[in-house]
């Protein structure tokens, strides 16, 4: 009788003759409320089974473990969720303890959650990632970043990020941008270089909510505009222009509903963006235009927004996350971004789709929709230029997913 695998682990003697899985720490889970926060975990899950398939991942989750347990768990039953412990002052469990010291590869998700400067200066926001990799360092456990942004690197974090990621066993940014910051602070790793967000390995699309979406809001596959606005513009600074940035999107909607004759999906991103979507400019819409806009009044998981942009014509997004699962979807995705958001926008020249990216603060209104225009008019050429943006992707994510595996077998 030939024995399975589960048949061959569950007999100790057998079990003790097969090489142990190599076991990998994930560092991920920011939000729960923000689909790209939400994809960039199951996308290096996705990865790892694609690339790494014997590799067992333990989540350290940042925030919400048990909710993002919930849904991950379904979708890879043997990933392990765990709270991320590392705080200033605050001792490890014997549990954390335990299981920390059996990883054989450190991760830190994409994300941007070491730009020191970013989000204040209020080190205690920041400095568990770092202690987590001085411990693996302590402990002889490779480590190193995965497809992170380091949009700031303010004094003194430049001293402790050049001694912690130069021993790094890799340092891959999400953005040319941020490579050049951190070379710029002396971080000098052997392995530094791009290797795109890992929300691009996000596939989990569901098509049945999708589907059900498509039929309440009566449209097309193909035939309709997928937007996401971005109206924050405050958080970042005190000058006022999410108010232009609400009127661009509206323009770009009546110009295209006008111009094309089909509808728009008015969808969200980050569950606060909600209500100033609706409204700054669902509400604000002319009435002939408005009927042909659908506006998505709730929150979603990026399983049905991934799934609803697969089926778009086209995908204008101010938020990047959702470009990114367009992409990966297979759909031409235009990024019209404000520069204090961050250097993630970067990733689009990156991958060599500089044209669909706009400053909204700069680009006027009709290079934008010339944009969306040409797409419309010629989605065979759009198709061919998202096929050889992915291809890029694939073959970045297969190179640094083996410089992964590698770490780990270097350090036996």
């Amino acid at each position: 009788m030939k024995l399975t695998r589960r048949a061959i682990l569950q007999t100790p003697a057998l079990a003790a003759l097969q090489p142990r899985a190599p076991h990998i720490l994930l560092i991920s889970g920011w939000n729960l409320y923000n689909i790209g926060d939400v994809a960039i975990t199951p996308g290096f899950l996705r990865l790892v089974q694609q690339h790494w398939p014997e590799a067992r991942v333990t989540m350290l989750a940042a925030s919400y473990a048990n909710e993002i347990g919930a849904y991950l768990k379904p979708k890879f039953p043997d990933l392990e969720v765990i709270p991320m412990e590392f705080k200033p002052g605050v001792a490890l469990t014997p549990a954390f303890e335990k299981v920390f010291q059996s990883g054989d590869l450190l991760v830190l998700n994409s994300g941007m959650t070491l730009s020191y400067g970013y989000y204040g200066l209020e080190w205690n926001g920041y400095i568990p990632r770092i202690l987590a990799f001085m411990k693996a360092r302590q402990l002889k456990i490779p480590y190193g970043v995965y497809a992170h942004s380091f949009d700031r690197v303010d004094p003194h974090a430049d001293v402790l990020y050049s001694d912690v990621l130069t021993t790094a066993a890799f340092v891959y940014t999400r953005d040319s941008e941020s490579l050049n910051l951190i070379k710029s602070k002396g971080v000098r790793c052997p392995e530094m270089a791009f290797a795109p967000d890992s929300t691009f390995g996000f596939d989990l699309r569901d098509e049945e909510r999708a589907a059900q979406f498509l039929s309440r809001h009566s449209l097309e596959p193909g035939r309709y505009l997928a937007f996401i606005p971005r109206l924050d513009a405050n958080r970042f600074r005190e000058d006022g222009k999410e108010k232009e940035h609400a009127a661009q999107t509206r323009e770009l909607i009546i110009r295209w509903v006008r111009e094309t004759g089909t509808p728009v999906a008015l969808v969200p991103e980050v569950q606060k963006g909600l209500e100033a979507a609706r409204l700054m400019v669902y509400d604000q819409l002319p009435a002939e235009v408005r009927r042909m806009v659908r506006f998505q009044p709730d929150y979603w998981m990026p399983d049905e927004a991934q799934a609803v942009y697969a089926k778009a014509a086209l995908v204008v997004s101010a938020e990047m996350h959702s470009i990114i699962l367009g992409l990966a979807a297979g759909t031409p995705s235009i990024h019209p971004h404000f520069s204090q958001a961050g250097l993630k926008q970067w990733m689009m020249r990156d991958l060599g789709l500089p044209f669909w990216l706009h400053d909204q603060d700069k680009a006027p209104v009709e290079k934008i929709f010339n944009s969306m225009l040409e797409v419309h008019r010629d989605p065979k050429a759009a198709k061919a230029r998202v096929d050889k943006a992915m291809a890029l992707v694939r073959r970045r994510q297969m190179e640094t997913m083996g410089v992964l595996r590698r770490s780990v077998r270097a350090n036996g």
